[in-house]
């Protein structure tokens, strides 16, 4: 599978500390590769790196062979790479569906004109956007909730809508901030049922995750971080075995997938 990110020697400093020490790492096109680690450990500012919230102290973040060093978040995303975060960031007074919707508008073709106007090619821009955004709830499992309110929605479900926003962007790859964290089980395999079904159209994911069962099951490849530093990349079974990840985070009761 050929590379569509590139991060290399990646070091990020905050008032003389370094939250990431010289972090390579690569993302294969189709495939789903988690990050995992201790909390602390970078995990979160790596993806800051990556969609521009954050510049490096040193080192190269290459998408599709192009630079995306000094390139603003807005035109990162533009270029086919989308997330969801750690904390929450929804529109809780907007209902589901226009959550959805706000993040398709830097796709959508009318004029500043015909906003104002209400013009046909505006309103069926519009309508165009609420089908997909539709679908994309639909596909979440959330259609039966469309028309609430993001806020009245139970923490897993918020989960499930920060996706599909980003999905709305028409991302190559998809970066997932603990994808499943407050979920039940049930809404777990949802999650890893979704995902698969994702890379089977070809988008590539990115994600971080502390549950260990979800990440061993699901991912193609592995990149551990302790201490800002990559201390093991493999695959899920060489990750397992690796004393050094061991040590620094699975422990020996750590289930294995089957």
């Amino acid at each position: 599978m050929p590379e569509l990110l590139n991060l290399a020697g990646l070091t990020l400093e905050f008032g003389g500390v370094k939250a990431l020490n010289q972090v390579s790492l690569n993302v294969h096109a189709g495939h789903i590769e988690g990050l995992i680690g201790p909390n602390g450990a970078g995990k979160t500012s790596l993806f800051n790196l990556i969609t521009g919230l954050y510049r490096p102290n040193q080192g190269e973040i290459l998408f599709k062979g192009d630079s995306l060093l000094g390139i603003p978040p807005q035109h990162i995303a533009q270029r086919g790479i989308a997330r969801t975060f750690q904390n929450i960031r929804l529109f809780p007074e907007m209902t589901l569906i226009d959550n959805v919707m706000v993040a398709m508008h830097s796709h959508l073709s009318y004029r500043f004109m015909d906003v104002l106007l209400r013009s046909k090619p505006f309103r069926q821009a519009e309508l165009q956007a609420r089908e997909r955004a539709s679908a994309l709830l639909d596909r979440v499992g959330l259609s039966q909730h469309s028309g609430s309110l993001a806020g009245t929605l139970s923490y897993g479900n918020q989960r499930k809508l920060e996706i599909a926003r980003a999905l709305a962007m028409q991302p190559q790859l998809l970066l997932l901030d603990e994808p499943v964290a407050g979920m039940n089980p049930t809404e777990k395999n949802d999650i890893q049922a979704l995902i698969r079904s994702l890379r089977a159209e070809h988008l590539s994911v990115l994600l971080i995750e502390h549950d260990m069962r979800f990440v061993m099951e699901l991912c193609d490849a592995l990149t551990v971080l302790d201490f800002g530093r990559v201390i093991a990349q493999g695959s899920p079974q060489a990750i397992q075995e690796n004393p050094a990840v061991i040590a620094a985070y699975l422990g020996e009761e750590t289930p294995r997938a089957g």
